[in-house]
């Protein structure tokens, strides 16, 4: 019998599952040359070397990498009779800096417990207290579970859904998530949404009006990899690639560094890319980088004044309107402009670095060397991410550091840059050279417009009303909304688990008719459901692609056939249009393997010319072979090749044609390449943004250019009275939460390879911690007005004061009394604060912590996994 057969017995306990597959990784181990092996192996059969040998025969193939991580690599698996032997990452061709290799992380290399986990839900599953005419909604996320047939499944969901449309309306389903089976949904008369700023925080605002690029867009922003080695200085804020981005970014950072670039870091903690760079270090309170950067700005002109050379003032006055009076746009509604306001002169407050300093904490002088290494002077590439802008009254940060990038004419320019280092893209920016096809499947519109903002959610569900102003990046007029809704569907990807203020949403799934999801373990949004239906790994689908950096796209084929009876998105959606009575066929038109074929026939590549061009070699014996159709054409590579390797990459050379800097055409000639704002110019000055902002109505006190607002919860609000160095408040502390090595925001929290080599503890600055006789390993409670956490302690020298860092991302576990999260979980910490463009402001909320009396907690990796036996 193969290993798949074994595990797929139907007399196989989850135990045995992990068991089975594990001797095979046993067996390499035995012969020296196991890659990734199970924490521990019992003796079995199987574990001779003979067996090992035959096991080596197996077949490599590329497999998905998918999940929402900064990398995206490449991932193989030596695959023997459908299970997953060993992994390996991009071998493809010889590594070298210019065309370097697509290699993978830790994270990657544990996908295999992602597919072959022994927790891995088996069957479709009811929560044994739920019926449809008694929900029981209170023991949501207590109760036990029993296992039904997927007829049964798709039966009970499809009733509840008909009973919800016909009594109360589309407008009483909320969906999270998008991947097949809100097709079904869509058709039945749509759903109503949450929308959320998410990873880009206030960046989500339309920052094109700005003259920006979007921040859904990251191919545009900042300069290609090869032009890091121009720049005198690499200055980070609000980022830790090194964590957030694993894979191909710190490679090419450290080719800058090799050069000679040196470099600084703007955050609360010198983290993992400041120490991987040995960078300068200046100190941020996180949530007051508007307050550090207007005194950044106010000390630039100070410096130009007293020594010149650090203002570019050709460049405002060319290329952007509202710096100073000399440059307002026209329709402008006041004539204050920004310059006046750093000056202090509408308020009397100079925005001087000892002001700023009092606010975000960061010494007068690290201050003042910033502001002079902004000077036009000197080659700066100011690069960000997002985590500055994920914070209450942020809204001000995207503008605000444009215009620092503009005083110092930091954009145009080889060696200099003002732009963004997010995700796979970071580190090297330019448009895509390698792109993807279409599946060929078009969207069925949703009827529905309601979309309802993340920090407001469970608050407007239970009041039964809630305000409406469109989506984050195409805000309307604020209108007040009825709201009803009875049940509450979740597509794969955790978005319950990632919404703030969890406890309240928890309250609010237990109040609702009817919750049912789709998982592949028991996630925090399964725990909760009434209905658990399991779908496919990537490993099981036919492939697909995941998005690449500047120069790679990443393809992955199927490892196994589905296993136990898990079936994909798509299978899920058909079931239940079948059930409803709808034609599955004329909502599901394509099959998911014509849809991959699609994607493939799609895919293009550029050439140095700039023209895109068909990416891979199709034959009609392809098509034939696959069963599918489509127009046999020529690419760069043959089908079979590219699938093997698991990824194109175009070979660059330094110098060649697909060189990029950010916003050269722009500099290079304004009238004919023109930014997206009003103007066609940067606009410090953007009446837009100010009616706008005002017009969502949470604040109404913006101004037209970056200004500085007290925020409804941070640094501020820790003391009585909001007034700094005053009586503390009862939360006198700001948390902030890092993306954590150990997983992709939420996936892979599970994997005890990973739990084991990251614990995921709450880090305390040594002051703080040593003022409550707290060292590193004792339990600690976090605690807000929304919830508490518990974790273990890791003190630090390189956190500041005042600072209790939760990383992101860990699956909420409370105990058996309801009032402590055993898992730290950092949206168990979060409430419903909400201002400006209703940014889910995860990294300044207000927090106190105490060494914890009782039980310390059991390491993670040590503690039962959420394995269901039905």
């Amino acid at each position: 019998m193969s290993y798949l057969e074994r595990i797929q017995s139907s007399d196989i306990s989850r135990r045995g599952f992990v068991k089975a597959s594990a001797a095979a990784v046993a067996a390499l181990s035995v012969a020296g040359i196991a890659g990734c092996a199970p924490n521990s192996v019992e003796e079995t059969e199987e574990t001779t070397t003979t067996e090992a040998r035959d096991i080596v025969s197996g077949e490599w193939k590329s497999a998905a990498c998918w999940h929402n991580c900064g990398g995206r690599c490449v991932n193989k698996v030596l695959v023997r009779d459908g299970v997953a032997i060993r992994q390996k990452t991009d071998d493809s061709h010889e590594d070298s800096p210019e065309y370097f290799q697509q290699r993978s992380c830790v994270r990657g290399h544990s996908q295999r417990m992602q597919c072959f986990g022994a927790d891995r839900l088996k069957y479709p599953m009811k929560r044994k207290g739920w019926s449809p005419d008694n929900p029981n909604g209170e023991m949501r996320g207590k109760d036990e579970w029993e296992r039904i047939s997927w007829d049964e499944a798709f039966k009970y969901v499809a009733d509840e859904l008909k009973k919800a449309y016909d009594n109360y309306g589309p407008r009483s389903v909320l969906m999270h998530g998008s991947r097949a089976v809100n097709r079904v949904t869509n058709t039945l008369g749509g759903t109503v949404s949450m929308t959320d700023t998410n990873s880009f925080g206030t960046y989500c605002f339309d920052v094109p009006r700005l003259g920006l690029a979007t921040a859904f867009d990251q191919t545009n922003s900042a300069n290609d990899r090869f032009d890091m080695k121009n720049a005198e200085w690499i200055v980070f804020q609000g980022c830790n690639p090194a964590w957030a981005s694993g894979g191909s970014p710190c490679y090419h950072f450290l080719q800058a560094k090799k050069a000679g670039v040196k470099f600084a870091m703007i955050s609360p903690s010198y983290n993992a890319t400041a120490q991987l760079f040995d960078a300068r270090w200046i100190p941020v309170r996180t949530g007051t980088d508007t307050a550090f950067m207007l005194a950044v700005a106010y000390e630039m002109l100070k410096l130009d004044e007293s020594e010149g050379d650090i203002i570019d003032w050709d460049f405002l006055h060319t290329y952007c309107v509202g710096f100073d009076a000399e440059s307002m746009p026209k329709g402008a509604k006041t004539d204050e402009n920004f310059s006046d306001y750093v000056l202090g002169k509408y308020d009397d407050t100079p925005k001087t670095a000892e002001w700023a300093s009092e606010i975000c904490g960061t010494p007068v002088e690290d201050i003042r060397w910033y502001a002079e290494i902004l000077g036009k002077s000197h080659a700066t590439m100011m690069l960000h991410s997002y985590a500055f802008a994920r914070n209450h009254d942020a809204e001000d940060i995207p503008q605000l550091y444009m215009t620092l990038g503009c005083m110092g004419g930091h954009f145009g320019k080889s060696g200099h840059a003002c732009g963004s280092t997010y995700h796979a893209w970071a580190g090297n920016g330019g448009p895509n050279l390698v792109v993807a096809g279409s599946n060929g499947l078009e969207a069925i519109a949703n009827p529905v417009d309601d979309a309802i903002m993340a920090p407001i959610i469970w608050d407007s569900i239970l009041a039964g009303k809630y305000k409406y102003f469109g989506m984050p990046n195409a805000y309307v007029p604020a209108e007040e909304r009825d709201l009803d809704i009875h049940v509450a569907y979740y597509e794969s990807s955790a978005r319950f688990q990632t919404t703030l203020n969890l406890l309240r949403g928890i309250e609010v799934l237990r109040s609702l008719d009817f919750v049912f999801c789709n998982a592949q373990f028991l996630t925090t949004q399964a725990k909760y459901s009434d209905i658990v239906l399991p779908v496919t790994t990537e490993w099981e689908t036919p492939g697909g692609f995941t998005s690449g950096n500047r120069e790679a796209l990443f393809v992955y084929t199927q490892i196994t056939p589905p296993l136990y009876e898990a079936k994909t998105d798509r299978e899920i959606g058909y079931g239940i249009a079948q059930a409803l009575g709808l034609n599955a066929d004329e909502i599901y038109p394509l099959s998911e393997t014509q849809m991959f074929m699609n994607q493939i026939l799609g895919s293009t590549v550029m050439e140095p010319s700039g023209e895109m061009v068909p990416l891979v070699t199709v034959t009609q014996e392809d098509l034939d072979a696959w069963g599918c159709t489509g127009t046999p054409q020529e690419g760069k590579v043959d089908l079979a090749t590219f699938l093997a390797n698991g990824c194109y990459q175009v070979e660059r050379t330094e110098g060649d044609d697909y060189t990029f800097i950010a916003y050269k055409d722009f500099i290079d000639d304004p009238e004919a390449n023109p930014v997206g704002s009003e103007s066609g110019k940067f606009e410090i000055y953007c009446q837009w943004k100010k009616d706008m902002l005002d017009g969502i109505g949470y604040s109404t006190d913006f101004k037209p250019y970056p200004s500085y607002r007290k925020p409804v919860e941070g640094y501020e609000t820790t003391f009585v009275d909001g007034k700094i160095g005053g009586e503390k408040t009862e939360y006198p502390y700001l948390i902030y939460n890092p993306h954590y090595y150990r997983r992709s925001h939420t996936v892979l929290d599970n994997v005890q390879w990973l739990q084991e080599a990251w614990p995921n503890p709450v880090y305390l600055a040594r002051s703080d911690a040593e003022e409550k006789g707290i060292v590193s390993g004792d339990t600690v409670c976090i605690y807000t007005p929304a919830g508490k956490g518990l974790r273990t302690a890791c003190v630090l020298d390189t956190l500041m004061p005042g600072h209790v860092g939760v990383p992101h991302g860990t699956w909420i576990d409370m105990d058996e009394n309801e009032e402590y999260d055993l898992a730290g979980c950092d949206n168990v910490l979060t409430g419903s604060s909400v201002s400006g463009m209703g940014v889910s402001g995860y990294n300044n909320f207000n927090c106190n912590f105490e060494k914890f009396e009782g039980e310390p907690l059991v390491p993670d990796c040590e503690k039962p996994q959420r394995i269901i036996e039905l």
